[in-house]
């Protein structure tokens, strides 16, 4: 299993807006820039994030992105699922009777178990806790450089 680049692009967009003050409109421009999200695939997730609620658009000379909602209470699982679909890590595990094998194979419960560990640590991040992580590696950086 692995996080597609438009699911990276749209954690970068989410944290980055979650680090603005509330209620901040950021210009695409701006994000795509800061996330370093090429303009073609930053309106297509943006797009995504606004479809799931997470963040609304606005057009015009004042327009621009912003985050809904707190930022400690969205989490990584929602800003994943938002722009990839519901997290499978087998297809077995989409519905039951999916695969015809889900009831007597042997590693369908262990799909199971390793589908929920991961869907259980994406509900665990809150994106505010993100914002503190970037914050505290950006100070550490400032301080690093200075030191030198």
């Amino acid at each position: 299993m692995q996080l597609t680049l438009k699911g990276d692009y749209a954690v970068r967009v989410i944290v980055d807006l979650a680090a603005q003050p509330a209620g901040a409109t950021v210009r695409s421009v701006e994000l795509g820039c800061r996330t370093a999200v090429p303009q073609a695939y930053l309106s297509k997730v943006v797009q995504a994030l606004a479809h799931a609620g997470l963040v609304r658009t606005q057009r015009g000379t004042r327009g621009g992105i912003a985050l809904l909602g707190e930022p400690g209470a969205i989490t990584l699982r929602q800003v994943i699922e938002a722009v990839e679909g519901p997290i499978y890590l087998n297809r077995c595990l989409i519905r039951p009777g999916q695969c015809p094998r889900d009831s007597f194979c042997p590693v369908h419960p262990v799909w199971a178990r390793i589908q929920a560990m991961v869907t259980r640590e994406l509900d665990s991040v809150r994106v505010g806790d993100l914002v503190g992580a970037s914050r505290q590696l950006a100070l550490t950086k400032k301080r690093e450089a200075a030191s030198c």
